[in-house]
């Protein structure tokens, strides 16, 4: 806090105005954003970009990126975080355990909920928005299916 003094005819004022730390800056995240691969699957390109974390107090972080992955098939298992999706290109076929099942293209939003575990069929190319809230030191369980 920054105080100022000032003296007028003997009588005192104290004037008071906070000193602001810099506001966090607005992140970008869109269809432009690259991804960056991650060493997982020969032969198939998965990618992710993490624009913006914010650690909330326990295990708790708020992360926003990108995803993308070729065509392949991979089954989740307990899936640590909750996830909200925007598709922005691509075509994915997600079968839950209970054998339900929701096709996804460019222009889809959807939510993972945390624990979800199924196969998801990429049958195009795809690139995902993603919020994911959870542990920050979590990792997905995953797997190849065979063809």
């Amino acid at each position: 806090m920054k105080v100022i003094v000032t003296s007028v005819l003997a009588m005192t004022v104290i004037l008071a105005s906070p000193v602001r730390a810099a506001a966090p800056s607005i992140e970008i995240v869109d269809s432009a954003t690259p991804s960056e691969e991650l060493p997982i699957k020969p032969g198939v390109y998965v990618g992710q970009k993490i624009t913006f974390n914010d650690d909330h107090s326990g295990d708790v972080a708020v992360r926003v990126g990108v995803w993308e992955a070729g065509e392949s098939k991979t089954y989740l298992e307990n899936y640590p975080f909750t996830e909200y999706v925007l598709m922005i290109s691509g075509h994915v076929v997600i079968t839950n355990d209970d054998g339900s099942m929701n096709e996804f293209k460019a222009g889809d939003t959807f939510v993972i909920p945390k624990g979800f575990s199924g196969v998801w069929d990429i049958r195009e190319r795809m690139k995902k928005q993603m919020v994911q809230v959870g542990d920050p030191t979590a990792k997905p369980t995953s797997r190849p299916v065979p063809e």
